[in-house]
């Protein structure tokens, strides 16, 4: 086979067949800017949106002999076989490259599997021998490839355009070429840096060619008129702890009016997962360790995306002026003349002690509350926070972010400056979410109990009287199916994602066909369970189920008989069927049924 990619934008592209499998294939072209119309008696309800909203032409009759001639690009996915014969007959007499879905012999060219992140695309075929292979080969490379290669490639586009214009000599751009690869790849991890201007301008060779007239003052790269648009506007939008709830209204709303969303690691569970598709998405998180995108490099971002006119929500984990460098974002626009806004949050520093039962403050006990970066505590030339100060109010509230790593240097400088060693503590991982985890001690045993349960980041610590209300207050950590995580087909009944939610469920409510930041916010974190009212809905989200942190392990919870057997028709392992009223409870009742039998085998093994 031979392999090329096609440009679809604008051209007419005919699907005949109105199921799951249909879908897909519209999705797909849609996001690529393909013209597209839908052949068929009978069409799921996503289709019907599609076609309702102006995005799709729909025909709700049966193929007609010859009719794929009119178009650049064909598909067939019904379950008929005459018809789909039919259409690949009809097509290669007509010379229109045709596609049969799942029958090899019936394609003039096949779908690879593809990953994604923004440009930059990586396909997996088999000549269409061996699906079920590329599609475990896709998970793989979908695990291991982060969201900021799609950033990176940005950046390798930029460099390149910069050689082209100012290298006449081949020989000395792939010098340089070699030079971006080699300083921004780490080939055996399969990670990525993002580079900033300075760090390109220090690989072009030799001195720059030409004026010096329209570069940057301070880096020399030219920035081109034709970016320079009508000033766009920014918002500091902040996330929040993580729980998607605690977005605040007019932050969801500046997300849904965005062009472009630049967003953290930790941000991702709170975007809108019906954000619009043409919505441009730019991943710049940091992780513990790990800073892909240079903070200098994120304001540049913001600047350039404004300055072509954009509407942009930069959307911060946690709150903007809270150990969240939005300060340097606000100034570096301020500076640059870009108009912008901030949009605060639900701050951790309250919520996530509250999520662990901890009041900050409490009548007659506390009634001050301190927050600090716990990387005060071992920072080189000596701390700017007075640990002295701190250790000694007995009234008072420490919350300490961004503390694992630190927290045995800065309780040993809290001990030191005179804290009781009894003073109550906690250590909250992940706080607000589905994966909440917290650690409590007396202040002194708190860094082994932390290194003892294997806390990681993001976590925060809450150091002070407040914490010994801790297990009495705790409850969001009592509920009975905290650490579930469930997506469902947007639509359904309220009282069953309320009845979830209520027992301590993380549910995700996703439209079909799945838009492209649902997938982000899916594959943040693992999921446990999807629930299907439809085989029609097993059918169209079939394909996501190569999206990093869908496991085989994820059960089908199945609310009707079609629904469980298309789910076991497809290969699901974990298949249940819950037909009982009210769906809800009886989905509360299974899924904790399900979590007793696991502990029950846990401890057996």
């Amino acid at each position: 086979m031979y392999p090329v990619m096609l440009d679809v934008k604008g051209r007419s592209c005919l699907v005949v067949g109105g199921g799951g499998v249909a879908l897909g294939k519209v999705e797909g072209l849609l996001v690529e800017g393909g013209n597209v119309t839908v052949v068929s008696p009978q069409v799921i309800n996503p289709l019907e949106k599609l076609a309702d909203q102006g995005e799709i032409r729909l025909i709700q009759r049966a193929y007609r002999a010859g009719e794929v001639a009119e178009y650049a690009l064909g598909f067939a996915t019904t379950n008929d076989t005459q018809i789909n014969t039919q259409v690949y007959e009809d097509a290669v007499a007509a010379g229109v490259w045709v596609n049969v879905a799942d029958v090899p012999e019936l394609c003039t060219f096949y779908l690879p599997a593809r990953i994604k992140r923004g440009a930059l695309q990586l396909v997996i075929a088999s000549a269409g021998g061996a699906p079920f292979a590329v599609r475990r080969l896709r998970q793989v490379f979908d695990r291991l490839l982060g969201s900021e290669w799609s950033e990176w490639i940005e950046a390798a586009t930029r460099f390149r355009n910069i050689l082209r214009e100012r290298v006449a000599v081949p020989a000395k751009r792939e010098k340089s070429f070699d030079q971006f690869f080699s300083s921004t790849v780490d080939a055996r991890r399969l990670v990525v840096h993002v580079p900033g201007e300075e760090e390109m301008e220090a690989w072009l060779p030799g001195k720059l060619e030409g004026s010096e007239a329209g570069r940057s003052p301070r880096t020399g790269i030219s920035k081109p008129e034709e970016t320079r648009l009508t000033s766009g506007f920014v918002s500091l939008v902040g996330a929040g702890p993580g729980d998607a709830g605690l977005l605040t209204v007019r932050g969801r709303q500046r997300l849904l009016a965005a062009d472009a969303v630049v967003y953290d690691h930790l941000a991702e569970t709170v975007i809108p997962c019906e954000l619009r598709r043409d919505v441009e998405l730019h991943p710049v998180g940091k992780k513990a360790g790990y800073h892909p995108v240079p903070q200098e490099e994120i304001n540049r971002l913001l600047i350039r995306l404004a300055q072509q006119g954009k509407r942009v929500a930069r959307l911060k984990g946690g709150d903007p002026y809270v150990f969240g460098r939005g300060g340097e974002e606000a100034q570096a626009l301020y500076e640059a003349g870009i108009p912008f806004e901030v949009v605060p949050c639900v701050t951790a520093a309250t919520s996530v002690p509250g999520y662990a039962g901890i009041p900050v403050t409490h009548r007659q006990e506390v009634v001050t509350v301190s927050l600090v970066t716990a990387h005060e505590s071992s920072k080189e030339g000596g701390p700017q926070t007075r640990w002295d100060l701190l250790a000694q109010d007995k009234h008072s509230t420490l919350v300490g972010y961004m503390g694992v790593i630190s927290l045995p240097q800065t309780v040993e400088r809290l001990l030191a400056s005179g804290m009781d060693p009894e003073t109550p503590a906690a250590m909250i991982e992940r706080g607000t979410t589905s994966r909440q985890k917290v650690v409590r001690a007396r202040v002194a045993d708190l860094p082994g109990a932390v290194l003892r349960s294997g806390v990681r980041p993001p976590a925060l610590f809450v150091i002070g009287p407040a914490v010994r209300h801790s297990e009495q207050l705790d409850w969001f950590g009592s509920r009975p199916l905290l650490g579930e995580r469930i997506l469902t087909p947007s639509g359904g009944e309220e009282s069953v994602v309320d009845a979830l939610e209520l027992s301590g469920a993380e549910v995700i409510s996703v439209p079909l066909p799945v838009s492209p930041a649902a997938r982000i916010v899916v594959s943040a974190a693992p999921l446990t369970g999807c629930i299907f009212r439809t085989a029609d809905e097993v059918e169209a989200l079939e394909d996501e189920r190569a999206l990093r942190n869908w496991g085989s392990e994820v059960v089908a919870f199945c609310l009707s008989e079609g629904a469980a057997a298309k789910a076991r028709n497809l290969g699901w392992a974990c298949v249940e069927e819950v037909l009982g009223e009210p769906a809800g409870e009886e989905l509360v009742k299974r899924i904790g049924n399900r979590r007793v039998a696991a502990q029950r085998n846990s401890g057996m093994e």
